[in-house]
């Protein structure tokens, strides 16, 4: 705000007449000093912040990059752990089939064989 703005306001509102060379001024003058020191510091920490959020940024995504690496290294582990299984399953499903027939086979072979005795005492 102007010096002629203050004046004619101060002089509206409180009927005092100043002129230019008020020590009031100097108060003012004080304080816009006080005021744009002020604002200098907050822009100088305002960018502080900035870059170090930035910072902060950056390392929340490297870790969470990482996070999801390890993740999908583990998801990966785990379905290959869990195919494996699946497959010796399936392995152990068809040996025990094969167990199964051989079983069968040799009973059968033994049911041919005492047929065979019974048939040769018969005789």
């Amino acid at each position: 705000m102007k010096k002629d703005e203050m004046i004619k306001i101060i002089a509206d509102k409180h009927k005092l007449i100043l002129d230019e060379n008020d020590p009031i001024f100097a108060v003012i003058t004080a304080n816009e000093l006080l005021f744009d020191d002020f604002i200098s510091k907050i822009d100088r920490y305002f960018i502080k912040q900035k870059a170090d959020l930035e910072t902060y940024k950056t390392n929340i995504l490297a870790e969470l990059r990482e996070y999801a690496q390890t993740t999908k290294d583990s998801l990966k582990d785990i379905a290959i752990q869990e195919i494996t299984t699946e497959h010796k399953e399936i392995i152990v499903d068809k040996n025990q089939l094969s167990n199964s027939k051989i079983f069968l086979i040799v009973a059968v072979q033994i049911i041919f064989l005492l047929v065979g005795l019974i048939i040769g005492i018969s005789i």
